[in-house]
Parts: structure tokens; C-alpha cells; sequence
């Protein structure tokens, strides 16, 4: 490095942040960013995420069976673990989803630390400070998932990190080298203690997330690759016995369910994995992995403009520096500007020269990262941007690198470079994160419970039995024992009431159409007390998920019903009615839809004509343009058309359409309702209540009232009189299940 390059290079280093300046920036970011976001996206997988707390909160209360009974599948025990560490928090915090995502963020920073340790070591303190200064302003995408209570691909990133720096320290001990560098407690034990944590961590790793395998793969094809002797040493026999110590508990669990953890969605492991999926991607060149993965690198929103900007720019951001190094070596042939050996940090004629063999080097582990992990993205189906996030870490070095060599290539504008590359990504990073932030009522993760027993059911059904999970003898089994026997009598109240929802839905679902009497019976015994209602109301909308386009078959279905009950016989036809316009396609001509061929009960005439507006309203701006503009003017050409006695069933049905794909997004703000005719706004603020209220009934999310994020996200900005409108919606859907039991319903429907 010639003395200008040195003299540009002491000052910067001098004035830069230190790690724990970096750990204090990405925690207080990440907090901010919790407590400060849209309720939309508070949390992206809602009901495992809250699952993951209802195990924290067992472990506070009392555990009712062995923990791995609680586990959310039988591939993973990362929900365990993730579980065990918001269980802490819980108790310091309160059970809030603030403190749920405590326990991604701890393990998000402490892969930081270790991040910061190995690339500090391997390259210096300059490329190491760019590292975590990307790690803290990161995209979208990644800062969602870094507080994402999850226990899969994002938290997988902490045994990642301490995989890598575990793997150097071993190979610079094994080699000789330096025997400096964090943390101090690992530097003073012998050099066989690295193989055999190494081990314990890929073995844990590979338990708590599969996807830790692409780390696990390219370890040791690394290690094998500066160690052809690998094999016959003692340190890989210590990597080994320490492997199996860590994959124990996989081993354990898999051996009571018959290695149920083999099966990933529905399917054998390997299954999930082919030649085909190249071959069908090189039709389609935007579907191939690298493509896919820049394509959804900063955001998967489905609001286009924001998506295609964010994503634009974060790739011009990382992969601008990337490929002027790559052409800066391919012109120079010089490899290693910046320092890429691990013990080598610096001055060049510090280094080893090349008379000696070349040491391993971190540039080299990531380049093998992403070639492997681009390998197992494009031949499987796991396209999901979700899977993408272990790669992250390893673009963040690469980008460092690569920045580091440019400065080094341009002594005389190395401050320049450094300075543009810094506000891009602060600038980037604030603009691409403000549009998902909300200031109205922030703060509520603070409040918001952190977990929800009605999730319980159906998980624990999943992970006991994956191949009956319908099963009338088999679900009514686990109902009494443990679920009703075991956890119902240990809740308190407001638990109670989730769990019972749970498996009263989940009773609903195990319901054979046209079964025998005797699993109807067996199913109907063991559902809570006071939970008919929710019971009969599931299985008709179940009975029309079933048979999505034959309207009157799933009429029949549930006329067992009548002969219990005519006010249950009803509310099963209220339920066929509202889960028909969801999965129907609306392929008639809306003259047939507005003119059916037979007559409707009286009493379900509302209900019909709610469905009818659903549907029509899908067709007109969710299956089109998705434009509210659009929506009115078919509103203005249709409605008056009607029967006035139809009318306002019919908005409401479109009002309840509204609801479920404008509370999805925060870019059209629920307000924008008001913008409708007042002659139309009463009605279809009224379903876009009766939505809420089933929701509020039914959906087994614990938050409930003006307090719950969902009702602060789907009445912001409202005026007094349509939250008038809302709520009087809110209390007709709730009135079916509480008002007097209707008269018996006519002749079924025929379609």
C-alpha cells in the first residue's frame, strides 16, 4: 500500500464507531422500528408468531406436557428455542409482542457481534465497520425479519455467524497463527475445544432451522479444501462426537414420531428438490435464483411502485461496489488489496508471502456460500423470500470487501467514495423503511398481547399426527386429553375463552360431509360449553371451502343440522353464505348474479345478497385494477339497478371486500371509504364492520376492542360518523350469535 493510500486511510479508521457503538445502533433501530411500525405489518407471520409466546408463556405458567410436545413442527426446534428465550423476556417485560421480539432481535445481535469479530480479524477494522454499518440499515425486508419471533431462516443467521468465526479461530490455532482476538474466554482454551463447539453449533444449527445445512455444506467443503487430511485428524472426530451431542434432540424427537421431520410441507425432503425447477426457470430467465433473490431483495410488498424501487436500489447499492472490484481484479490480478487472510490484517508485507500456502481466507467461505446457497435455491421449490435470509450476512461482507478494494484501487478520492457510499445507504434506509411506519398510536407492541392459545389445536393435531390431522376419533382424543383435561383448567379466563374458540373451530374442521352420525356425535360431545354457536357457524363456512362451486351440495351437507337445532341449522347456512364469495369465481354474468333463477328464505336474503356484493365487488376491483375509482363508477351503474330492498345488504357485501384487501396494505388508507357517495358510505362502512367484528370473533388473534392493532389499523383516519357506521355493522354480525334463534330457513338454494 503506497503512503498516500496510508495516509487517507489512519484518519477514517480513527474516527470510526467501535462494535459496541454498532450493537447500540442496530438494537435501538430495531426497537424503534417495533414500536413505530405500521400495525399492518407488526407481525408478518401472525399466528406462528404468537404461537412461538404461547410456549414462553407455558414455560412461565407450568409446563402441562414435555416441551417438545409444544413444538410448532417436527423439522425444526427453533420455535422451541425461540420459545425458551421470549419465556425470559416475558418475565421482565410482561407477555407483549415487544418482548415475543426480544428474542429475535437477541440473537440478531449477537450474529453482529460475531460478524464483526471474524471480519475484523480476517480483514481489518474498515471492512468490519461497513459490515455492521449494513447490517444496521439494512433493507425492509431484512429488518422485518430480524424481529420476526420465528425460530426458522432468520435466526438461523446467529448460528451462521458463530459457525464462521468458530471455523477460522480453528484453522488459525490449527495453523499457527495469532492467537488474538474475541472473545478471550475461547482464546484461552485448547485448540480442540474449537472443533468440538464447531460441532455442537452446526448439530443445534441443523436442529433448530434445515436451512443452517447450506452453512453446514460449505464448512466443511472449506475445511476439506485447506485440509485434505481432515478426516484422519483428531479435531474432526471432536467436530464429529460434538455434531451428534447438538443434533440429539432432532434424533430423539424423530425416533418417536417415526422421523416425521423428513416430511417439509407435505412432502419428503428430497422430493422438494430437481432438475425440473432449472429447466422450467430457463423459459422464464426473471424465475431463475439470483434473479428472483434481487428481484425481492429489499421488499415483496405487493404495492408494485415501492417494491420495484426499493429493490432497484438496494441492488445498485450492493452490487455496484461487487462488480468494480471484480473488474478492478480482473485488470490487475491483485487478490487481495484489502486483506483477506484471517490472520493477516496488516500491512501487505505483514503477510504471508507466496512462498507459503495460502491461508483461508473469509472472501473465499462467503464466495462458496453463495455459490451453494444459489445451487439449492435454484433447484428447489423454496422460492420464498423468506428462504433468502441467511444469504444476507455473506452480500453484506461481500459489499464491504469489494468497497474496501475500491478505496484502496483510488487512494486520492478514498474519502469520496466512503462518504457517497455511507449517506446512500442511510439515505436509502430511512426513505425505504418511512413509508411502512405509522405515528398514529404508536407504541402498539408495547400493549399488544404477545401470545394466543387458539393456536394450540391445530399445531399440536399437526405435529402428533401429520397424516390424520382430520381424523374424528383422533382429533376428539386430543381434546380431552391434554387439551381439555390438562390445559383448559389451569388458564384464566380470557385464555379459556381462546382455547376454546381453537378447538371449537378445529372440531368444526375434522367434520366428515355425508360421515356417520357416530363421528358427528363424537366430535359434537367434546366441543367447550358455550361454543356451539362458533362450532355450527365453522362448518358451514368449512362445508363450502370443501366444495368451492357447488353451492346447493354444501346446503345439503348441513342439513343434518336442522334436525339438532333450527337456530344452529341457520347459522351453518350464514356460514355457507359468507365463505361462498371467497372461494367461488365469479364466472356468471353479474345480470344472473343480480337476477338468481329461484327464491331465497327471507331470512337468508341478506345474506345472499351480502355474498353477491362480495363477489361482484372481487370481480370488480381485485380481480381488475384494484382502483377504489374504478369501483365507484361500477357502484354509480349497478346499485340503482337493484331492488331497493337489496341494496344495502349488497354494499355491505362490497364493504366487507374492501375491509379484507385495503387492511392488508397500508397504501390506501381505510378513509379513502369516505371518498364513496354518502348515499353508499352507510352500507359499506357497515360490512366493512361486520368484517371486523367476525374477525374480532373468530380469528383466534388475542387483541380484541379499540385497543387491538387491528382496530387502530382499519379505522384510522374514519370520522365520527362512519366509526357510527362501523360499529353498527360490528353489532349486526354479533347479534347472530347472540340475539333469539331465527325460524327454521326455507328449501336450500339451488345453483
Amino acid at each position: 500500500m503506497n503512503a498516500t493510500a496510508i495516509a487517507v486511510h489512519r484518519p477514517i479508521t480513527g474516527r470510526r464507531m467501535s462494535l459496541g457503538g454498532f450493537l447500540l445502533l442496530f438494537v435501538a433501530s430495531r426497537l424503534l422500528y417495533v414500536v413505530l411500525i405500521h400495525p399492518t405489518y407488526l407481525l408478518l407471520y401472525a399466528g406462528e408468531e404468537l404461537y412461538r409466546g404461547t410456549i414462553a408463556q407455558e414455560i412461565l405458567t407450568g409446563l402441562s406436557m414435555p416441551l417438545t410436545e409444544y413444538r410448532a413442527d417436527n423439522y425444526s426446534g427453533g420455535s422451541l428455542v425461540i420459545g425458551a428465550l421470549a419465556a425470559g423476556f416475558f418475565l421482565l417485560f410482561g407477555p407483549t409482542v415487544f418482548a415475543l421480539k426480544l428474542a429475535p432481535l437477541l440473537m440478531l445481535t449477537l450474529a453482529l457481534a460475531f460478524w464483526y469479530w471474524t471480519i475484523q480479524r480476517a480483514t481489518g477494522e474498515r471492512v468490519a465497520s461497513y459490515f455492521a454499518l449494513l447490517f444496521c440499515f439494512s433493507p425492509p425486508q431484512f429488518t422485518a425479519y430480524s424481529v420476526t419471533a420465528m425460530g426458522f431462516h432468520s435466526e438461523s443467521i446467529f448460528f451462521s455467524a458463530l459457525t464462521v468465526l468458530l471455523l477460522f479461530r480453528m484453522l488459525s490455532v490449527g495453523a499457527g497463527g495469532a492467537s488474538a482476538g474475541p472473545p478471550p474466554a475461547l482464546a484461552d482454551k485448547p485448540s480442540l475445544a474449537y472443533p468440538a463447539l464447531l460441532g455442537l453449533t452446526a448439530g443445534f444449527g441443523l436442529w433448530f432451522a434445515y436451512i443452517y445445512g447450506l452453512t453446514l455444506l460449505t464448512m466443511l467443503g472449506f475445511w476439506l479444501w485447506h485440509d485434505k487430511g481432515m478426516l484422519r485428524r483428531t479435531r474432526f472426530a471432536w467436530f464429529a462426537v460434538g455434531f451428534l451431542v447438538g443434533f440429539s434432540p432432532w434424533i430423539i424427537i424423530n425416533v418417536q414420531t417415526h422421523f416425521a421431520g423428513l416430511v417439509v410441507q407435505g412432502g419428503n425432503m428430497w422430493e422438494h428438490f430437481g432438475f425440473a425447477h432449472l429447466w422450467d426457470d430457463l423459459v422464464y430467465p426473471q424465475r431463475l435464483a439470483p434473479v428472483e433473490f434481487l428481484r425481492t431483495l429489499a421488499s415483496d410488498d405487493s404495492w408494485d411502485l415501492y417494491r420495484r424501487v426499493a429493490n432497484l436500489l438496494y441492488s445498485l447499492l450492493y452490487l455496484s461496489p461487487i462488480l468494480t472490484a471484480g473488474v478492478l481484479y480482473l485488470k490487475t490480478g491483485q487478490s487481495d488489496s484489502a486483506g483477506a487472510s484471517y490472520c493477516g490484517r496488516g500491512p501487505r508485507e505483514m503477510r504471508p508471502s507466496r512462498t507459503h500456502p495460502p491461508r483461508p481466507t473469509l472472501v473465499g467461505f462467503a464466495t462458496l456460500y453463495v455459490v451453494v446457497f444459489t445451487l439449492a435455491v435454484q433447484f428447489s421449490d423454496f422460492r420464498e423470500p423468506r428462504y433468502h435470509l441467511p444469504a444476507y450476512p455473506f452480500l453484506f461482507f461481500l459489499t464491504a470487501y469489494s468497497l474496501a478494494r475500491c478505496q484502496d484501487a483510488f487512494p486520492r478520492v478514498q474519502r469520496q467514495i466512503q462518504i457517497v457510499f455511507l449517506a446512500s445507504v442511510i439515505v436509502i434506509g430511512l426513505g425505504t423503511h418511512a413509508p411502512l411506519l405509522s405515528l398514529d398510536r404508536p407504541g402498539a407492541a408495547l400493549s399488544a398481547k404477545g401470545y394466543a392459545y387458539a393456536y394450540m389445536p391445530g399445531t399440536y393435531a399437526s405435529t402428533r399426527a401429520p397424516g390424520k390431522p382430520d381424523d374424528p376419533g383422533f382429533i376428539a382424543q386430543l381434546v380431552e386429553r391434554p387439551l381439555l383435561s390438562s390445559i383448559l383448567p389451569k388458564l384464566s379466563s380470557d385464555d379459556q375463552r381462546e382455547l376454546s374458540r381453537g378447538i371449537a373451530l378445529m372440531l368444526a374442521d375434522a367434520v366428515p360431509l355425508n360421515g356417520q352420525a357416530e363421528d358427528v356425535a363424537r366430535l359434537e360431545r367434546v366441543v367447550p360449553p358455550g361454543y356451539d354457536t362458533h362450532f355450527y357457524y365453522q362448518l358451514g363456512a368449512n362445508a363450502m371451502v370443501r366444495l368451492p362451486k357447488e353451492l346447493s351440495r354444501a346446503v345439503a351437507a348441513v342439513e343434518f343440522v336442522r334436525h339438532r337445532s333450527a337456530a344452529l341449522h341457520h347459522l351453518a347456512l350464514v356460514g355457507i353464505y359468507r365463505s361462498w364469495p371467497q372461494v367461488a369465481s365469479p364466472d356468471a354474468s353479474l345480470e344472473l348474479l343480480a337476477n338468481p333463477p329461484i327464491a331465497v328464505a327471507p331470512e337468508l336474503q341478506p345474506h345472499y345478497w351480502r355474498a353477491l356484493g362480495f363477489l361482484t365487488g372481487r370481480y370488480w376491483y381485485y380481480d381488475t385494477e384494484r382502483s377504489l375509482g374504478l369501483l365507484n363508477a361500477h357502484l354509480h351503474v349497478f346499485v340503482p339497478r337493484l331492488d331497493p330492498s337489496v341494496q344495502r345488504a349488497f354494499l355491505q357485501g362490497v364493504g366487507e371486500l374492501l375491509y379484507i384487501h385495503l387492511t392488508n396494505s397500508p397504501w390506501v388508507p381505510p378513509a379513502e371509504l369516505e371518498r364513496f357517495p354518502y348515499a353508499y358510505q352507510e352500507g359499506l362502512l357497515e360490512g366493512w364492520g361486520m368484517a371486523l367484528g367476525e374477525d374480532e370473533l373468530f380469528s383466534p388473534f388475542p387483541w380484541k376492542g379499540q385497543e387491538s392493532p387491528f382496530w387502530i389499523a382499519s379505522t384510522k383516519g374514519f370520522s365520527a360518523r362512519s366509526l357510527v357506521s362501523v360499529q353498527q355493522g360490528k353489532a349486526q354480525f354479533e347479534a347472530l350469535f347472540e340475539g333469539p334463534a331465527p325460524s327454521a330457513p326455507g328449501p336450500p338454494l339451488r345453483q
